[in-house]
């Protein structure tokens, strides 16, 4: 129950990042425009908090995408342990005659 609560955290994230990435691409696109391209990784300070909130929206895209990852990971794992047939203790041990090497006879 806990895994699915967090691979729905992690799409809900990653849904918040997309929504992010996609509103100030286009602030994003009309700052570069109209400040220039700038030589080097300089930017004006008008254009910083639209950066921001871009490079944010991809933090937290790439942040959802690893909940939601590991928690599908961890509940393949947890599927994984539920189909192995545990063997009982009894059936690991044989008796065996150590002249003959056969089971005595019952």
């Amino acid at each position: 129950m806990l895994k699915r609560l967090f691979e729905l955290l992690g799409l809900a994230t990653m849904g918040v990042g997309l929504y992010l990435v996609f509103s100030e691409q286009s602030k994003n696109s009309a700052c570069n425009a109209t400040e220039g391209k700038f030589v080097g990784a300089g930017m004006s300070a008008s254009c910083q908090h639209v950066v921001d909130a871009y490079f944010g929206g991809f933090v937290l895209l790439a942040v959802g995408l690893l909940v939601v990852l590991f928690g599908l990971l961890a509940t393949r794992k947890a599927a994984k342990r539920r189909l192995t047939t545990k063997h009982s203790l009894a059936s690991q041990y044989h008796w065996d005659d150590p002249k003959t090497g056969r089971t005595p006879p019952s």
